[in-house]
């Protein structure tokens, strides 16, 4: 296993941090010739990873083991998260979009391909329809395609307002309790490690997320405003769709509510496929029986899957 470089760079007005998993120096410490292994290296793209909400560049460790080999990896964590300053303001998409663009000139990155996880996935999309030449290709994992003005009784004060405070948990033990309560898979040490860089621990021992609640609320905020849908059409890149759904049914119809995992699940698949078919170049890999961490609980299934679309 290859331990990323952690570093930061300044992007525009904020310093943002990020990890990089460089295969030239994995073969070369491997044994390999350090010129032949940048040699084999050099034609593969670099690949860019940003996070889902609240959590941070590390949740993409695991995902990053089947793909370091043949590319280099960046994993930024976004504005507000992790390691990167906290500013009180530049929460909306386009903002965030241009924070990695901005971050990607400093450290000399050209055209990469980009994979985005839920929040992050938007920010991807944004990024991708506002600058076509920079992105190769675009994977979208478990990308929140429903925009939730048009869920079933759902308000945008209630949206936006869902947390309006910072989840404060009694001890380290509480809150990584709770996340195993939430996350129904396979809880493992390398999970628990990834996850504990989402918190800061309190001088009385209590945690809290690193994302502030005003922060959160600007993101959501900006979650409401924004036309998802209207970018579809624009992306010329070729895109793959990871959805943690099942192929809906031909002439199934959408559940009536959003309020059980399964009907989210439902309302995920038929807004997967209604969008692929708005998109030029689009190919899905479904994913039932999946929660959203997809790149924790399905680590390889993922890895592979992009490998397999960036040879494409």
């Amino acid at each position: 296993m290859l331990e990323p470089r952690s570093s930061f760079v300044d992007a525009g007005d904020v310093r943002l941090h990020y990890l990089e998993w460089d295969p030239v120096l994995h073969n070369a410490s491997a044994g390999e010739a350090s010129s032949a292994a940048y040699e084999d290296a050099s034609d593969d793209i670099p690949v860019v990873l940003l996070h889902g909400l609240a959590a941070t560049a590390d949740t993409w460790r695991l995902t990053a083991e089947y793909l370091y080999q043949r590319h280099p990896l960046l994993a930024f964590d976004l504005r507000g998260h992790g390691q990167s300053a906290q500013p009180e303001t530049g929460y909306d998409l386009v903002t965030i979009a241009e924070d990695i663009i901005s971050g990607m000139a400093v450290l000399g990155l050209g055209q990469v391909a980009v994979v985005g996880h839920g929040w992050g996935a938007r920010a991807a999309l944004v990024l991708a329809a506002r600058h076509p030449a920079l992105v190769s290709h675009l994977v979208l994992v478990d990308c929140p395609h429903v925009e939730p003005r048009h869920w079933p009784g759902m308000t945008r004060e209630r949206f936006i307002r869902e947390k309006a405070t910072s989840e404060l948990y009694a001890s380290r033990a509480v809150y990584l309790q709770a996340l195993r309560t939430e996350m129904p898979f396979t809880w493992t040490p390398e999970i628990e490690r990834i996850v504990q860089t989402y918190i800061l621990e309190l001088p009385d021992g209590t945690v809290q997320e690193r994302l502030r609640a005003s922060q959160q609320c600007a993101i959501r905020e900006s979650l409401w405003e924004d036309r998802a849908l209207l970018y579809y059409s624009k992306l010329s890149c070729p895109v793959l769709l990871v959805p943690a759904a099942s192929q809906p049914v031909p002439g199934e119809e959408p559940p009536e509510r959003l309020e059980h995992a399964d009907e989210f699940a439902a309302a995920k698949g038929q807004m997967a496929a209604q969008v692929a078919r708005a998109i030029q170049h689009c190919s899905v890999l479904w994913m039932p029986e999946t929660a959203h961490d997809i790149q924790l609980q399905r680590p390889r299934v993922l890895g592979e899957a992009i490998l397999n679309f960036l040879k494409e």
